[in-house]
């Protein structure tokens, strides 16, 4: 059995559609409270995604890696062989734009983001011995206007991998974000928008990096 855990940054991300009068109302309580977009989130009595989308995903960093255990099947109490390790980014493909979002006018994107293990599962059939990393793939996506790659999946031997992760990491900040479709009001196609499509009007982050 091997073990595959990516180590490095996770997302926890809310993204809810608002309507204008909803974007008036978050800039001018922003104004008057003098509170952060981030704080403002964080209280749902001020504001609450009650019908946000949910989105949980590792991040690609120059910094993430992947690392490969091999152990006796189902043995999790020795230390394993660690045989394989290398970073995410030399081994992911060209990120795709995420699917299914609901991308209207104006927005709030909430993102909590964590430190550790960000994935983690197993594969009962693969040892050290028989291991080829070219039958690792890692699919990963972009969202608009949070520029950034996410981890959407990992396969190996073409078969998706089930993401086991535990509490191995740690809460390392808050962002948040407002955003304006710039095609607002248009005939363009929502479903192709990109990063250069969207306006931020308030970004703002607080925690402990």
């Amino acid at each position: 059995m091997i073990n595959i855990q990516i180590r490095g940054f996770l997302s926890k991300i809310e993204i809810q559609p608002i309507s204008e009068s909803e974007k008036n109302f978050l800039l001018n309580f922003i104004g008057d409270s003098k509170m952060t977009l981030s704080e403002i989130l964080l209280d749902k009595n001020k504001f609450n995604l009650n019908s946000s989308k949910k989105l949980i995903f590792p991040n690609v960093t120059d910094d993430a890696e992947i690392i490969i255990t091999s152990f006796a099947e189902n043995d999790y109490y020795n230390d394993g062989y660690a045989f394989f390790r290398e970073k995410v980014n030399n081994m992911t493909d060209k990120a795709s734009t995420l699917e299914n979002l609901a991308l209207k006018d104006y927005g709030l994107i909430k993102e909590k983001i964590y430190y550790g293990c960000s994935f983690e599962g197993n594969v009962k059939e693969a040892n050290y011995k028989n291991f080829d990393k070219n039958n690792v793939d890692i699919e990963t996506v972009t969202i608009p206007f949070l520029r950034k790659n996410y981890i959407n999946n990992v396969f190996f031997c073409n078969q998706k991998i089930h993401d086991e992760i535990k509490s191995k990491n740690q809460f390392i900040k808050h962002k948040a974000v407002l955003y304006e479709n710039s095609y607002k009001n248009n005939q363009k196609s929502k479903s192709n928008l990109n990063n250069s499509e969207f306006n931020i009007i308030t970004y703002s982050e607080h925690g402990n990096g």
